[in-house]
């Protein structure tokens, strides 16, 4: 009889303990959870980026014929690359919003500075019409300066990371000049002409990116962002005084940046 109730008391207070291990598991797990970081990615925010871009210009003409005093000189038309690569900064802002536990909509706007610049220089030589020979010398350069872009963004947050894409409307500033001076021999003339320009273009932008939350408040991003502004006119060639200009076409349909960046987000 005595051994029996030893034996209940025991599984009793096996069990007592074993009940108390489970709350006690069940509390560190409930405080664990109350403790683990939050993050919330719904906010207005606002930062700084620097990078690189690489961009191409492509500029093709029609041949044409000139005629100065001396005698008719046949122009070859063109077929040049400029190439427009250089570093640049900026800022951007935008307001995120959690749709579901994981996932995210977005605007943001940009405004990128920077300075990439190529210049060609053209010397051709050769007999016009009269039998007389010529020297044709060309420079021209263009100019790459501040894009812009207003964007939308789809992201997949999984803590304190999120993969995003992007895309939307871009804009840029871009300048044209060009100085053209013909020489020719017997009897000697020279004509000269010069041309600039400059147009803020607007086309599209798409890219993908990844931020991650290193504080409640700071975000740390890479981002890749191709854009494309189609092709444009431009002023080009030698005209008797007081004509318009040769057109030429100018093609800008493939720009690319990598830019790294941070953000501050409003909130908690």
């Amino acid at each position: 009889m005595v051994k029996q109730v030893r034996s209940r008391r025991a599984s009793l207070t096996l069990l007592d303990i074993a009940a108390g291990i489970v709350v006690a598991a069940g509390a560190a797990a409930s405080a664990s959870a109350q403790n683990a970081p939050a993050f919330n990615w719904t906010g207005f925010y606002v930062g700084g980026h620097a990078g690189y871009r690489w961009a191409d210009a492509d500029l093709t003409t029609l041949p044409y014929i000139f005629t100065p005093p001396s005698g008719s000189v046949t122009i070859p038309g063109r077929s040049e690359n400029y190439n427009l690569n250089g570093g640049i900064a900026g800022v951007h802002a935008g307001y995120n919003y959690m749709v579901a536990p994981q996932w995210l909509v977005g605007v943001e706007g940009d405004w990128t500075w920077g300075h990439s610049s190529d210049a060609l220089v053209t010397t051709l030589t050769g007999i016009d019409s009269s039998g007389d020979g010529f020297t044709l010398r060309r420079n021209s350069e263009v100019t790459l300066t501040w894009q812009a872009s207003l964007r939308g963004r789809v992201g997949f947050v999984t803590g304190p990371w999120l993969l995003y894409g992007t895309g939307g409307v871009a804009f840029t500033r871009l300048k044209w000049s060009e100085s053209t001076v013909l020489n020719t021999i017997g009897p000697v003339t020279v004509s000269a002409t010069a041309w600039s320009d400059a147009k803020t273009l607007t086309g599209w932008a798409a890219g993908a990116g990844v931020e991650y939350m290193f504080a409640s408040n700071w975000i740390g991003r890479v981002e890749y962002l191709y854009e494309s502004f189609g092709d444009f006119t431009v002023p080009t060639g030698l005209v008797p005084a007081g004509s318009s200009a040769r057109p030429g076409n100018l093609d800008l349909s493939a720009v690319q940046k990598i830019r790294f960046g941070i953000s501050y987000k409003f909130g908690p």
